[in-house]
């Protein structure tokens, strides 16, 4: 994703490989940016129920998903899924944040992650955002939440697979209720040749 702003407000997408050059694609410790919205895309997130959440039970809940020592050197950020009546809890590293706030110390600096915007609640639709080598997954059946996760994959035959085992697991209909790629993915490399139909918002 490219970052786009206003005269007083910056979205910027961060990942591992982007981070340093979406930086220093802005001027450092511009006045002029009072608000900076950061969208997260990385694999360390958890979605936790309202009614399980809590600050003496969320850094346990987080070990367990994600190993003990994925919280090392990151800090916890939240975002609220109404829909869901859940939390999106995910990590941002310590020195990501060190440096933006930095780069942007006159701005208001706010979090979200990318999985969010696969949370779409619908009827039947399994919801992708493919982003360098991660597929972000939803999918709703019945209007309820079956699955929300992210799968890292090295090539295209192995994203496949992925999407086939959703497939399978759930017994969906691909040729009723095509994958949805939300706007901004990119796109799913070699789909007709591992017969993954999608379809774009």
């Amino acid at each position: 994703m490219e970052p786009t702003n206003s005269a007083e407000t910056l979205h910027l997408r961060l990942n591992a490989e982007n981070f340093r050059e979406q930086l220093l694609a802005h001027p450092k410790k511009d006045i002029r940016i009072k608000t900076v919205q950061i969208e997260i895309s990385n694999e360390y997130f958890l979605l936790i129920p309202n009614t399980f959440d809590s600050p003496t039970y969320r850094l346990g809940f987080l070990e367990k998903a994600l190993g003990e020592h994925a919280l090392v050197g990151k800090e916890i950020q939240q975002q609220a899924i109404s829909a869901e009546d859940a939390n999106l809890v995910f990590l941002v590293p310590s020195d990501w944040k060190d440096h933006i706030s930095a780069h942007f110390p006159y701005a208001k600096i706010s979090y979200t992650h990318t999985l969010a915007t696969c949370l779409q609640r619908n009827d039947q639709q399994l919801t992708l955002y493919i982003e360098g080598k991660f597929a972000f997954a939803s999918l709703y059946q019945g209007n309820k939440l079956q699955l929300a996760n992210v799968y890292p994959f090295e090539s295209a035959i192995e994203l496949a697979f992925y999407l086939q085992s959703i497939r399978d697991a759930f017994s969906l209909n691909w040729t009723l209720y095509p994958p949805l790629l939300v706007s901004g993915s990119e796109e799913i490399a070699d789909a007709s040749l591992y017969q993954i139909p999608y379809v774009q918002s």
